[in-house]
């Protein structure tokens, strides 16, 4: 049934609520299902309970709201009341008698006591939730992205809800939804006593302790000032030197330290911040060697909005600088204080990293010299070579560092490669949707690939000489004559689909919340 085609109704009669709760929970004690789920699922799993119960079909996205509630509560359970949002409709408000004004996040309630929202909104204040009355769904979707919450009470319509769902969704929000008990624009009513039980709601027991992506990524960020990249890489002051500090300290997004972070306290017990370091900082290391080699390869002249090394120094310079972040990636890695046996593993990890990744530039390279066109499955394999080793080391080495289980480690292999080759499929798109100085497309790229597909003979030639010449016009004309931008995107939804039932195999669930989020926020255009 097509989301569109749900009846969003809700039992009036109390019992009928209290019955389709009270059996869903106890299903989802006997069926354990571990978040976050699919829309798509959630409907199976409701038409799973209406053919147990023989509840009334009219009720199919009732119980899908009860059903994801059950599957996110023990995640919600453990979350601190401060760390958690309470999000009300306006609607509740009682249109007649209501005082209270508005700013730019919602509803400024002025507890008259006309309505019941001023009654929710004092519980949640003072077990120190954040609060907000809107219409909608555009400030509780920014709030969750800003990483202010790791928790959601949405309270709302059906239709409303389900549009909270695909946001809190994405970033893997745990979250728990209470529907209104009569739609409408104004002076709706709820359920008192089911809202102010979920807004109490609290169980001490945590078996899903939550990896902070914001956090992680202020402990990631924290490791790049002068101070830690002098005390880490033992710097003095050559000219050599110097050039590393410049480099480490310029900008990036930190991908890699990152997802060394996450992957390294998902898995263990006790995070040594000496080993976190380290990694982070090697794998860091490498990722700049590669980015100053790469400009050197491609002839860039611009990395960050500056100057690339080769340009400022020179190639000889750069070459080197390059090699030495090489070294002291080994070295840092050579450092860690981890068991023998988890330190082969992890330069087994990297130098097999370091390998695929060089043969990859050099595939690419011999390809754009020779002038060849690749097909889309030896593009593809570039992709591998490059993006998704890159991902693999850093995820790979901060698991096995942390003691990771075989089958994870061959699951987040699995999801390196996908989200690795959806993430440069994502970039070559960029080059001709973002893209506004004109630079060319080079190849090998998917949009080439994409192109030499659907061809003729006579537009292949075209497509040759274009990139012979560097022909941006040409190329640009042959973009437009051919579905390139829609298949780029349908291969990227492919590939993140396939990336999501990867980690819907993962049983380390703090891991595969923020695996999801990390690919919600890099990927969001495409959900």
């Amino acid at each position: 049934m097509a989301e569109n085609d749900l009846s969003l109704i809700v039992p009036a009669e109390r019992n009928v609520r209290e019955e389709i709760r009270t059996q869903t929970r106890f299903y989802f004690s006997l069926n354990k299902t571990f978040p976050p789920v699919s829309y798509d699922r959630l409907a199976m799993l409701a038409d799973e309970l209406i053919a147990l119960n023989g509840w009334d079909q009219t009720y199919k996205a009732f119980i899908m709201v009860c059903s994801g509630n059950e599957i996110w509560r023990p995640v919600v359970g453990p979350i601190p009341f401060e760390r958690r949002m309470l999000l009300l409709p306006q609607c509740l408000r009682n249109s007649k008698m209501c005082k209270a004004q508005e700013d730019a996040l919602g509803l400024l309630c002025c507890d008259c006591g006309n309505c019941s929202i001023s009654g929710f909104l004092q519980e949640a204040d003072k077990l120190g939730y954040l609060t907000i009355v809107t219409e909608g769904t555009t400030i509780a979707t920014r709030l969750v992205e800003s990483g202010k919450v790791d928790a959601i009470i949405g309270i709302g319509c059906l239709e409303v809800l389900q549009k909270i769902f695909y946001s809190v969704n994405r970033y893997s929000v745990p979250a728990i939804g209470v529907p209104l008990l009569t739609c409408g624009c104004m002076d709706t009513t709820a359920d008192t006593e089911w809202i102010n039980e979920e807004i109490h709601y609290f169980t001490s027991v945590n078996h899903y302790p939550l990896l902070n992506i914001n956090r992680l990524k202020e402990k990631t960020a924290s490791l790049f000032t002068l101070q830690q990249v002098n005390d880490l890489l033992e710097l003095k002051d050559s000219l050599s030197d110097n050039i590393i500090r410049e480099i480490l300290l310029s900008d990036g997004k930190r991908i890699r330290p990152l997802l060394v972070a996450i992957a390294y306290e998902a898995f263990c017990k006790e995070p040594d911040t000496g080993v976190f370091k380290h990694l982070a900082m090697s794998v860091e290391c490498f990722h700049k060697a590669s980015l100053i080699h790469d400009d050197i390869e491609d002839g860039d002249e611009l990395r960050y909005g500056k100057e690339t090394l080769h340009k400022k120094y020179g190639i000889p310079v750069a070459i080197n600088t390059g090699d030495l972040l090489i070294g002291e990636g080994y070295r840092l890695i050579s450092k860690c204080d981890l068991e023998p046996q988890a330190l082969k593993k992890c330069l087994t990890i990297i130098s097999c990293g370091h390998q695929l990744m060089s043969i990859g530039q050099g595939n690419e390279l011999i390809t754009r010299r020779n002038g060849k066109i690749l097909s889309l499955k030896e593009t593809f394999d570039i992709f591998e070579a490059k993006t998704a080793a890159a991902f693999r080391v850093s995820l790979l080495t901060g698991a096995v560092a942390g003691n990771a289980d075989v089958k994870s480690l061959e699951l987040l292999d699995q999801f390196s490669s996908l989200t690795g080759i959806a993430y440069q499929l994502k970039d070559d798109l960029e080059d001709i949707t973002e893209n506004t100085d004109g630079y060319p497309v080079r190849n090998p790229s998917a949009i080439i690939s994409v192109i030499a597909e659907e061809a003729g003979r006579e537009e292949k030639i075209i497509l040759a000489q274009a990139l012979k010449n560097s022909d941006m016009v040409k190329l640009m004309e042959l973009i437009r004559t051919f579905p390139v931008e829609e298949r780029i995107n349908s291969m990227i939804g492919e590939f993140l689909q396939k990336a999501d039932d990867c980690l819907g195999k993962l049983q380390n669930i703090p891991l595969k919340l923020a695996l999801h989020e990390v690919v919600g926020k890099t990927f969001k255009q495409f959900f």
